[in-house]
């Protein structure tokens, strides 16, 4: 065996220091394509790409674009710093499936008022409503910044066992609820150039024209250092979607308490595992696993569930088989908690379109500061605005939607992602809002499949699990 670290992502400032006529990722990409057709080492096929980067470039545009192997442009990898957009920009890119992103924190961060204003406000005649929106995005700031000493305060009170580091992020994570998401933030984002044409499409189709300027921001420099893996960028005509004015069923609001509606999910999810994992160590059909388990009593299967949980660990992944249980959800959220949940983007994700309603999650402890009053003003205000924000554009009301504004989504996914889910989720750590959202889940998802979801937990709730599971 012979392995070879044939290139890596380093900071683009040494980059910029190498010959620039060789410094891309597209070398890799055309090396790596030949290997499927060639009888030389992977290693010589480098040497060539690298040679002659014209040529390779050609080559990577024949069989990207010409012969359709859109996998190859996975092995350029790109990393970008976005500096300044909104949080709502970032739900553009963070449902992305094959990407990294790492943002910056309102949990843990205390932000400054720090706010994008739209370019559409810039138009002729909206600079009454420009100074109104601006108006009400300075008192929000204010707001939080007075609920976090507020929360502080509290906190210092009621926890003063707790170091003030641990308190001061209780205080961010809940006076969050008041920022809106025209909030400026910072990400961090790894994608390959496959991935980097979906989301320039996607941004091509956003009608705001901060999606626009990301966009370009974006293609200029990818197209500079690799022309040949980035090309199908321009917004498609095709929306998937349609207008139905006539179709409108009422609003079903889910009641204060209800967050998780179970609404599909397979009638025997836990003999369905068990048969996948018998059909990989079998030579039966899938029928006659599925018979063979079904034909178990309940002692035979719990031992041998008993034996798929044996060496279970809180970061052990489960077996591909537990994918053959899809569960769908309706769930009832905040903004806060879906900048969150959307991270878990294997699954399928369709969020409701935004009302101009204002219904809202709202911290508790907010009331305990004695703050309540100056967040229900604030309340009405924000709904004056997206009233006349939406007037002059519909999207642009979304600018001032709040962290605490209720959002309505439903979520397929299957068993062995949902372990991943709860496992972070439902751990101690977890953000209170997400915790309590993912302990619902998890309570419906053990009443369809018990067995399956035996160390269905948090990491911090492993060991109780293993004990309840080994007690019977």
């Amino acid at each position: 065996m012979r392995v070879t670290l044939a290139g890596y992502n380093i900071d683009s400032s040494l980059i910029r220091s190498l010959d620039a006529g060789s410094a891309t990722p597209e070398v890799i990409s055309a090396a790596y394509a030949r290997i499927s057709r060639s009888a030389r080492s992977v290693t010589e096929l480098r040497g060539e790409a690298l040679a002659d980067v014209a040529k390779a470039r050609r080559s990577n545009e024949t069989i990207v674009f010409g012969l359709g192997h859109a996998s190859v442009a996975e092995h350029a990898v790109f990393n970008f710093d976005i500096i300044g957009v909104s949080r709502l920009l970032t739900e553009s890119l963070e449902t992305l499936r094959f990407a990294s992103f790492t943002e910056k924190s309102q949990r843990y961060v205390t932000f400054s008022r720090d706010y994008v204003v739209p370019a559409e406000l810039e138009a002729p005649g909206r600079s009454a409503l420009k100074k109104l929106y601006s108006g009400v995005m300075d008192a929000l700031f204010a707001e939080y910044q007075a609920s976090c000493e507020a929360l502080k305060t509290l906190y210092a009170a009621e926890f003063p066992e707790l170091p003030a580091r641990a308190r001061d992020g209780m205080a961010k994570e809940n006076a969050r609820y008041i920022l809106p998401l025209a909030t400026a933030t910072q990400l961090g984002m790894t994608l390959n150039a496959r991935s980097l044409e979906n989301l320039l499409r996607r941004l091509a189709a956003n009608p705001l024209a901060e999606a626009g300027e990301l966009h370009d921001a974006l293609l200029g420099p990818a197209r500079e250092v690799c022309p040949s893996l980035v090309r199908h960028v321009e917004k498609e005509p095709f929306r998937g979607s349609f207008s139905a004015p006539g179709l409108q069923p009422p609003p079903d609001d889910f009641g204060d308490e209800e967050t998780v509606r179970l609404l599909d999910f397979p009638p025997a999810a836990d003999d369905a595992i068990l048969a996948a994992l018998l059909y990989q160590q079998s030579q039966g059909s899938w029928r006659q696993c599925l018979e063979a388990v079904a034909g178990l009593d309940s002692a035979a299967k719990q031992d041998l569930w008993g034996q798929v949980f044996a060496d279970v660990h809180p970061w052990t992944k489960m077996p591909r088989a537990f994918e053959l249980a899809d569960f769908s959800f309706e769930l009832n959220m905040s903004e806060s908690c879906w900048a969150q949940f959307k991270r878990h983007r294997v699954g399928t994700l369709v969020k409701q379109k935004h009302p101009l309603s204002h219904l809202c999650v709202l911290p508790e402890d907010i009331g305990a500061t004695g703050r309540g009053d100056q967040w229900d003003i604030l309340l009405k205000q924000v709904t004056g605005l997206k009233e006349k924000l939406a007037a002059a554009s519909p999207d642009l009301a979304c600018y001032a939607r709040l962290n605490a504004d209720r959002v309505k989504v439903v979520a397929k996914m299957n068993l062995r992602e949902l372990y991943h889910l709860i496992r972070l989720r439902c751990d101690e750590h977890a953000q209170w809002e997400i915790n309590l959202l993912a302990h619902a889940i998890a309570g419906q998802l053990r009443s369809v499949a018990p067995l399956a979801t035996a160390f269905l937990c948090g990491k911090s709730e492993f060991a109780d699990c293993r004990r309840l599971f080994q007690k019977h």
